[in-house]
């Protein structure tokens, strides 16, 4: 008689890590004692069965609280305690977090030269975030959540690159809607002003007109005589109460956004007036 020794049979499970996040594909690998030549396997989630013939499981659809174990039939000869089961492994599943970046200007239409602050607000970045700005596709700034320039030029884009530390952050980096910033010139007003008779006769009417640049949309103008303001808010001026040496000047105030200096005065016009001379015979 040639007795066989029994062979005690055992299985036993193990994975990488057993909390992961959502969508994850995890790789459960049976490892058996004295399963024979070829043992076969029987993995079973939550008590149903999902697979069967390989010592390897997978699946990406794990939910929180699912348990797997499986079912070893060794094909030894004289192997006892077959089937095996294995011991069992819970799984911990996060849920993804989707990240999300916006950023807002202080500011998108601008006078050249201003600077404009930008603020970067994150959803699901978790405690430390890292940002990369960019302007018009390259990189620029610090890793931080504000960027600020002056040196912006009209059209530029500006966007932000957040990449979050989230362990279950999904959509990982996230990229902002572009900020497109409007840059006007800087432009600067002037004022001249002409007479339509340099030389009159005491009481004759004289018009006033005031030639202007950069005056905007909605300018406003005030008229002076020998500094005394006269007239209205108009970019003319008349009068029959000129006398000889009277100084003639206009206020201009530009409605411009990006105006040097939004109020400018003209130089002044002198008339000359010659008195009126009685006429005798």
């Amino acid at each position: 008689m040639t007795v066989t020794p029994s062979l005690a049979a055992s299985v036993s499970i193990a994975t990488a890590t057993n909390t992961i996040c959502s969508g994850t594909n995890v790789s459960i690998t049976a490892t058996p004692v004295n399963g024979g030549t070829a043992p076969e396997y029987l993995w079973m989630l939550n008590s149903d069965i999902v697979g069967t013939s390989s010592n390897t499981f997978t699946s990406s659809s794990l939910a929180d609280g699912d348990v797997v174990s499986c079912i070893m039939t060794s094909d030894e000869a004289c192997a006892s305690g077959s089937p095996a089961t294995s011991n069992a492994i819970t799984f911990n599943v996060n849920e993804t977090l989707p990240v999300s970046v916006s950023i807002d200007a202080d500011a998108t239409t601008i006078c050249e030269g201003t600077n404009v602050s930008f603020t970067a607000t994150v959803v699901n970045g978790g405690t430390a975030p890292s940002y990369q700005w960019q302007l018009n596709g390259n990189n620029i700034g610090i890793d931080a959540a504000t960027f600020a320039s002056d040196e912006l030029s009209n059209e530029d884009i500006v966007t932000c690159i957040v990449t979050s530390n989230e362990v279950c952050a999904g959509n990982n980096p996230a990229t902002s809607l572009p900020v497109i910033i409007t840059v006007n010139p800087v432009v600067t007003p002037s004022i001249s002003v002409t007479a339509d008779n340099l030389i009159i006769c005491a009481g004759a009417n004289v018009e006033f007109t005031a030639l202007t640049m950069n005056e905007g949309t909605t300018p406003s103008y005030q008229w002076y005589v020998n500094g005394n303001a006269v007239g209205t808010n108009s970019s003319t001026f008349a009068s029959n109460e000129i006398i000889n040496g009277d100084a003639v000047t206009c206020e201009l105030t530009s409605s411009e956004a990006c105006a040097t200096s939004n109020t400018v005065v003209s130089a002044p016009v002198y008339i000359s007036v010659n008195s009126s001379l009685p006429v005798s015979v």
